[in-house]
């Protein structure tokens, strides 16, 4: 390791610890996208893109991430294995904060092939704790592979509550999967219970479909002959020209979704979940309008997707 390694990591290393005093906030290094706190007053920093290739940070061969005091413009703290710089090319960093501002995961991705890094950062005082989540997920998925289709929440406790399983690339090959499912506890830095199960691809694809989708984003927008929809009003939105499309659309997701949870729930949740599907589906009958019954769906739909996070 070379001199200037030896010295930066010594600071750190004091930083964490629990000391008062924080290195400088390196010249190069600006705040990364999608990482700020929501008090505002943390973020992830990372090399700048003019000097992010050439290495220059202050760890000499890296273009090292850390977590750092905005209002203070101080380093609390190097995020361990994780080398990213401003805008990299085809992939992606992210910090997925707690409401506190507490702790954050600090999620790496490749936009084609998944998320490879998963790290829980603390923020206590002014220094850090990490834990890899990632280890854990791919040793009990599979070992071979390096890379996730990665889901979360956060629960009180707190609690991240995980589901992940390999990307379809690579199950277009294999034609089965296996899916983690599996809870880590903030404070103790430790899993509770934690469980794999195999699913065929077929399955894979129904259960990412259903996670996926957001029921709230199925809108009816009409517009007059000629008019050219708002691009960005409507990014993530399933447009839809009518309500009988709309309510078509919303009927197969959650389909879908209902699908999922007979594949993912124990046997007898599920059965109890088909007679609680029967007495739903007389309130959506004696719905009065179209438009209700959309509004009764998605609601619906929320609840059967939140059934595939229970453990």
């Amino acid at each position: 390791m070379d001199a200037q390694r030896l010295v930066v990591s010594a600071l750190l290393s004091f930083v964490a610890c629990g000391s008062a005093v924080a290195i400088d906030w390196p010249k190069t290094y600006v705040v990364a996208e999608d990482t700020t706190s929501p008090d505002g007053k943390y973020a992830l920093i990372v090399q700048n893109a003019e000097n992010g290739a050439m290495n220059t940070g202050p760890i000499a061969g890296t273009d090292a991430v850390f977590l750092a005091n905005i209002p203070e413009h101080k380093v609390i703290g190097e995020i361990k294995d994780v080398d990213y710089f401003e805008r990299m090319n085809s992939r992606h960093l992210s910090a997925q904060w707690l409401d506190d501002s507490s702790a954050c995961l600090v999620l790496e991705s490749h936009w084609l092939y998944g998320v490879y890094g998963v790290h829980v950062v603390e923020r206590t005082g002014q220094s850090i704790q990490q834990t890899d989540l990632m280890k854990r997920m791919l040793a009990m998925i599979n070992p071979a592979e390096d890379r996730l289709n990665f889901y979360f929440r956060f629960e009180t406790g707190p609690k991240v509550v995980v589901r992940a399983t390999v990307p379809a690339r690579q199950l277009e090959q294999t034609k089965s999967s296996a899916m983690f499912r599996g809870t880590f506890d903030i404070p103790a830095k430790r899993w509770g219970a934690v469980n794999v199960r195999r699913v065929t691809f077929q399955e894979h694809e129904a259960i990412e479909s259903a996670r996926a989708a957001d029921p709230k984003e199925y809108s009816v927008v009409s517009r007059k002959a000629g008019e050219v929809a708002d691009a960005a009003a409507h990014a993530n939105e399933q447009i839809y020209p009518s309500e009988e499309k709309r309510f078509k659309a919303l009927d197969e997701l959650l389909n879908d979704v209902y699908a999922a949870d007979r594949i993912l729930l124990p046997a007898a949740r599920f059965s109890r979940l088909k007679d609680e599907q029967r007495e739903w589906l007389k309130q959506l009958v004696a719905a009065p309008t179209l438009t209700d019954k959309s509004k009764l769906m998605q609601q619906r739909i929320k609840v059967l997707q939140d059934l595939l996070w229970q453990d």
